[in-house]
């Protein structure tokens, strides 16, 4: 087995801007100081995070007026429309992705999105029944 010998790479020239020998000291130059691009993929991950916490919170208030065998299918329904009207969100936000990155309009905040509703469920659940949290175990 023989090997291709690698080639050579163009060498960059010492002035030009896209190199990244440039010193930490001297900033890139498309960014400013203090100045950041929000990107609209952060603010769909942060309206999920948000999200799922309502979702888990209004799951917890919502299951405590009903009898518990019903609750669990109660917040994960809540938990799946949430999760859809965020998607409806992300569509009318009318974010620019090129055709092989759509699946990202769902995977974006997902894992986030589901650990914040189990959180909140469970914090606003216990605050909800303190007496619950407060029994002695024997």
């Amino acid at each position: 087995m023989t090997r291709h010998p690698k080639k050579e790479k163009e060498k960059p020239a010492p002035n030009n801007p896209n190199t990244k020998d440039t010193s930490p000291e001297v900033p890139a130059p498309n960014q400013t100081e203090g100045v950041k691009r929000k990107n609209p993929l952060d603010k769909l991950f942060w309206l999920r995070v948000g999200m799922g916490i309502l979702a888990g919170a209004l799951s917890a208030e919502l299951g405590y007026s009903i009898e518990e065998p019903s609750r669990p299918f109660l917040g994960f329904g809540i938990m799946i429309i949430l999760f859809i009207i965020s998607y409806a969100i992300a569509k009318a936000m009318r974010i620019q992705l090129p055709t092989s990155d759509k699946k990202k309009l769902i995977m974006t905040g997902i894992g986030s999105y589901f650990f914040m509703f189990v959180f909140s469920w469970i914090i606003v659940n216990t605050l909800i029944h303190p007496e619950v949290a407060l029994q002695v175990i024997r």
